[in-house]
């Protein structure tokens, strides 16, 4: 069993470590966003579609991983947490798994709350572009679309002579 713990404690190092680097992604994704660098901001993208990949895969093991412990020590709450977990473990194991899950927890609450004001930030972006296009089809004729015969309202001045050539109607 100590061989799955101690594989449970790297997959949890990893999982920080993966964080880590989102955190640094999420970063660059609002550089990228701000300063309107679309190549940038392509590349950041895909590089956050892989990270979360791995992240998934990764956290896959962890479950497995937890849930064979889980199995071994008879614990049948679901889910399990980490304190419940550490309170089956002898005191070195307790500890490390105790630390490394609250690292985890503090890393992934600021990369929710870093993705959290992307996303407000795409957000916004997208809203100015909204009002943006709305006010530049404001300022369009409204009438520029055809509109059925008979139904127009009549114009003065020289486009209020349509149908005229020279001296007679067409």
């Amino acid at each position: 069993m100590n061989l799955t713990l101690t594989q449970l404690l790297e997959t949890i190092d990893e999982e920080i470590k993966c964080y880590r680097e989102m955190q640094a992604i999420l970063t660059q994704e609002r550089e990228a966003a701000t300063s309107s660098n679309k190549v940038q901001l392509m590349h950041v993208g895909q590089a956050k579609q892989d990270l979360v990949q791995t992240l998934t895969q990764t956290e896959n093991r962890r479950q497995a991983l937890v849930g064979k412990l889980a199995t071994h020590y008879g614990i049948q709450d679901r889910p399990l947490t980490v304190s419940k977990l550490c309170a089956c473990l002898k005191a070195p194991h307790a500890s490390q798994l105790k630390a490394l899950g609250c690292r985890l927890k503090t890393l992934v609450e600021t990369v929710q709350r870093e993705n959290s004001v992307n996303a407000k930030l795409f957000s916004h972006t997208l809203e100015l572009i909204h009002g943006s296009l709305k006010m530049l089809n404001d300022l369009i004729y409204s009438h520029a679309v055809y509109q059925k015969p008979g139904s127009e309202q009549r114009l003065s001045g020289y486009s209020g002579d349509r149908g005229r050539v020279f001296c007679s109607t067409v």
